[in-house]
């Protein structure tokens, strides 16, 4: 048995695990070069063109790659009543910090120490911030939502298109958004790159990738991976390409048919309810519905149990069909935000909504309390209910707090600097994993015993995350967003 950071995997033989090094190390090669200096060579001169085409007088083919073009945008303000979802994307994305600086931070957690299991309790122990660090990944519910809003805005301003036209080309934007900067990335973190400057990330997040863990993220089916063993925090890309995937059915019925529409999306978010509480019931893991990934683990497991553990862990938490319910509450918020563009609220209503929707929120997230207190209380009655609807419910809330902001009388602005964050939000979640390793070596958070001194540290891995994801905007995101967005409009997308 293999242990890899938080994630487990396992081998029949050790003869398997040679034979799988050797044939994935040989196709791992098509994707990421062997040496430092291959690696590095395409990127300088990407820099390279980049900053020519910052000082090139020949705009005509190089001004969408040029650092002013791109600063420009970033900073350029916006002017929406959807401006609050902004302060939504920079909570959730400080939460999955939160989460992972948690786990991935501690070595004592990488390398599964008895000290290990102490900084869980102390954690989960804490009255006032033990639910909230142990369910800290709702961070992904918020981006789900968010996910699901935008999608449904993005599809209903064509949606009198005929379908497949307008399938094709809402699914091949998305690509050309996430794609390059998650492609260019990943080179950079499988390779010889990551290699040399976090040897832990490496062997920790990427050992185990091999050609079919790399393949994985490039075909956004890291989500499907049977553990997730190679760069394992990616999996939402996969499934936030498949629930867009899946999404204009949904939207095309509310289109046409509103009322169908809603009872279809309701009716799947209620199955997708029932099968958690299959899933947990079946796998005996009712009792852990954080589920993950920081501060779990198992100690005295054999490996057959431990093996099934992750499994269901993982299946629970992965798969579209368990975790579509906070994207199609978003999707259908996206519907009423816009089928009821008009609608406004009075100030007494929308305080009313999100005061009470706020509430919500915080209940579900201390109701998994009563497992933390019973840690061995299994299966019952409430670990199934909760574990089967929290992550929906939390959704809900969230979908209730941006109506209440959105359909406002009076329109507030928010501080432009959230609509910069929220700009590199997608580069944060993609670099603040290295970011995290390299707190690997601080000592104040190594010797933590307090969900206070993991809060003192989060704001040094977010400020870090963000100045990576700066320089990642300006030189990748932004650059190639600017050319794919010229090639989508020559094909007609």
């Amino acid at each position: 048995m293999e242990r890899l950071g938080t994630e487990v995997r396992l081998y029949s033989s050790p003869m398997d695990a040679i034979l799988n090094a050797n044939v994935t190390n040989c196709l791992q090669s098509v994707f990421t070069p062997d040496t430092l200096r291959m690696a590095v060579s395409p990127l300088l001169a990407w820099i390279t063109l980049v900053i020519f085409g910052t000082f090139s007088p020949i705009s005509s083919l190089f001004s969408g790659l040029s650092l002013k073009r791109s600063y420009k945008e970033l900073i350029t303000e916006r002017s929406s009543k959807l401006d609050v979802l902004d302060i939504f994307r920079f909570i959730a994305i400080l939460w999955v910090m939160l989460n992972h600086t948690g786990s991935e931070g501690r070595i004592d957690i990488l390398e599964r120490l008895p000290s290990a299991d102490a900084f869980k309790s102390a954690m989960h122990d804490h009255p006032v911030f033990g639910a909230l660090m142990g369910n800290s990944a709702l961070g992904v519910e918020i981006f789900l939502v968010l996910s699901g809003l935008l999608a449904a805005r993005s599809w209903l301003r064509k949606a009198d298109e005929p379908f497949f036209p307008h399938w094709k080309s809402f699914i091949t934007r998305r690509l050309l958004r996430l794609a390059p900067s998650m492609f260019i990335f990943v080179y950079i973190a499988a390779g010889p790159i990551m290699e040399a400057l976090l040897p832990r990330y490496s062997s920790s997040m990427v050992s185990a990738c091999g050609f079919w863990g790399i393949l994985s993220h490039v075909t956004f089916t890291s989500n499907w991976q049977s553990t997730p063993t190679c760069m394992g925090y990616l999996w939402y890309l996969g499934l936030d390409m498949q629930l867009y995937m899946v999404a204009p059915i949904f939207l095309n019925m509310l289109h046409k048919s509103p009322k169908k529409g809603f009872l279809l999306t309701i009716t799947t978010v209620i199955l997708s309810m029932f099968i958690r509480a299959g899933y947990c019931t079946a796998y005996g893991t009712c009792n852990k519905s954080d589920v993950d990934i920081p501060f779990i683990s198992y100690p005295g497991q054999d490996a057959e149990t431990l093996k099934s553990i992750y499994a269901g862990l993982w299946d629970m938490y992965s798969r579209p069909y368990t975790k579509c319910g906070p994207f199609l509450i978003g999707l259908l918020l996206g519907y009423i935000t816009t089928a009821a563009n008009k609608y406004t609220m009075s100030p007494l209503t929308s305080k009313v909504l999100f005061r009470s929707s706020l509430f919500v929120a915080i209940t579900t997230i201390y109701a998994i309390l009563p497992e933390y207190w019973n840690p061995d209380a299994g299966n019952t009655v409430y670990n199934t209910i909760y574990t089967a609807v929290f992550r929906s419910v939390f959704a809900l809330a969230i979908g209730g707090m941006i109506a209440a902001l959105y359909f406002r009388q009076e329109y507030r602005p928010t501080h432009p600097i959230f609509a910069l964050l929220a700009k590199l939000t997608y580069n944060a979640y993609l670099l603040h994993m290295p970011v995290v390793y390299i707190f690997n070596w601080l000592p104040f958070l190594q010797t933590a015993t307090s969900p206070v001194h993991l809060l003192l540290v989060l704001p040094f891995v977010a400020i870090l995350s963000f100045i990576a994801a700066l320089l990642f905007y300006l030189f990748v995101e932004a650059p190639i967003g600017h050319l794919t967005s010229q090639y989508a409009t020559r094909i007609g997308l």
